[in-house]
């Protein structure tokens, strides 16, 4: 771990800071339990933390939030000796409609969705708070990571010991992914690529909805990295952002771990429509023709998804790359599946009255989607067995549609065809249901 991160997740290191109704249970933060009840809010406070001296702060964390709980990461830091005024980084739950803070400035901090700068001056220390939050008085958050990483100034990051070795991620392009969740899918993408490979089978748009950040556009990128690490947290990846130096992504490389990165577009990249600042997953290095390469999954690669499978020069990555990451570790078996849920449906027919309409069965009783279904962030979606079979759920093709009479419009063709048919809400949950005609 490098000197300018820190991660606080184990009973003995949060037990090092404020407890104010929240206690440590399992290794996670929850709520008290007062006969019977869980208190309705709660906040615990690290210790302050020394880190190098350093010019930008972020925050990363992990937590279950089931419905009617959500969690809100806070951070100060420590200014010519003095500490800053508390600052937060929005209320998050894969249940709310979380947006990250708009863009501000207090004196030399300016606070971005999932970032704090100094402009003018620099910090020694900063000090983490979490506030959780509960609706429900049988049910808490529990915060499994809190972590902070710094960009320190005036340090060179190191390169490392080179390394030769190609991980087996899992690819996928945006071109056939949802149009509406495009913003941010690249993200979403690279990191399902990690999840996947793991055995996750999640789907991009799951995983998309999640992390969105819904504030309204402000000019700042809609890509919050906290809100990503926190959604692959909440399926029970332990994930968090790092400023650090190829020396950090090759190590991940060498111990079988692939990272999430951000890179600058080449003006030609950007006129085929690329965007500006893109989120790639690194899965490897190799040297060609003695040209040390770096290895990619780049979702905006190509038109099919082994396309993202891409290199790319060692000296250009360093040039493009702003030194941040995500870095994942897989899931502990005995946490079990903890994100938003998938739920099987019935899909039937509609009747007479309507030719062609299919509608969604729960448990038995009509689920009607609504007219605004999409308009509102959802995703429905439908696909058929391809011809050859895929490795993750995600590589199937997708057709993108809107809700029709309460259901989606199919037109069979030809005979005993399957179709398998996904509703996913903001949350990321998903009703799933097959359907053979």
């Amino acid at each position: 771990m490098e000197k300018n991160t820190l991660l606080l997740r184990d009973t003995e290191a949060f037990m090092r800071g404020e407890l104010d109704n929240v206690t440590v249970a399992d290794g996670c933060i929850v709520l008290d339990l007062v006969q019977g009840s869980y208190v309705p809010y709660g906040c615990y406070t690290s210790a302050a933390i020394p880190m190098p001296l350093f010019d930008a702060l972020w925050v990363s964390w992990n937590a279950v939030s089931p419905p009617g709980t959500a969690v809100e990461a806070q951070a100060r830091l420590l200014v010519d000796g003095n500490w800053t005024a508390w600052m937060g980084f929005g209320k998050w739950s894969p249940y709310l409609r979380r947006e990250g803070m708009p863009l501000q400035e207090r004196g030399p901090l300016r606070m971005g969705a999932d970032v704090i700068r100094l402009d003018s001056k620099r910090a020694t220390q900063a000090q983490l708070r979490i506030y959780l939050y509960t609706k429900q008085e049988k049910v808490t958050p529990a915060v499994r990571l809190l972590g902070a990483s710094v960009r320190a100034a005036g340090v060179i990051p190191a390169r490392g010991r080179p390394v030769n070795r190609r991980l087996h991620l899992m690819p996928y392009v945006v071109s056939r992914r949802s149009e509406a969740l495009r913003p941010w899918m690249d993200l979403a993408i690279s990191l399902v690529s990690l999840t996947n490979r793991w055995g996750a089978d999640l789907l991009p748009e799951e995983f998309a909805q999640a992390l969105r950040d819904w504030r309204t556009p402000d000019g700042q990128d809609p890509r919050n990295l906290g809100f990503a690490a926190a959604a692959a947290g909440c399926w029970g990846f332990p994930t968090w952002v790092s400023w650090c130096g190829l020396a950090t992504l090759r190590d991940e490389v060498r111990q079988g771990f692939g990272t999430v990165v951000a890179l600058e577009s080449t003006p030609a990249q950007i006129t085929q429509g690329w965007p500006e600042r893109r989120y790639v997953s690194v899965r490897g290095f190799s040297t060609t023709g003695g040209t040390p390469k770096v290895l990619l999954c780049d979702p905006w690669a190509g038109d099919n998804d082994f396309d993202a499978e891409t290199e790319m020069p060692l000296d250009d990555f360093l040039v493009a790359w702003d030194n941040v990451a995500l870095l994942m570790r897989p899931r502990a078996l005995e946490d079990g599946h903890t994100g938003p849920q998938r739920g099987s449906v019935w899909v039937r027919p509609a009747g007479e009255t309507a030719p062609g309409i299919y509608r969604l069965y729960s448990n038995g009783e009509l689920h009607l989607l609504g007219d605004d279904f999409c308009t509102n962030g959802g995703v429905l979606a439908w696909s058929t067995p391809d011809a050859q079979p895929h490795a993750t759920t995600g590589h199937r093709t997708f057709h993108f549609v809107e809700p029709d009479q309460g259901g989606l419009r199919l037109d069979p063709e030809g005979e005993h065809r399957k179709y398998t048919v996904y509703a996913i809400d903001t949350a990321g949950s998903m009703l799933v249901g097959d359907l053979s005609v």
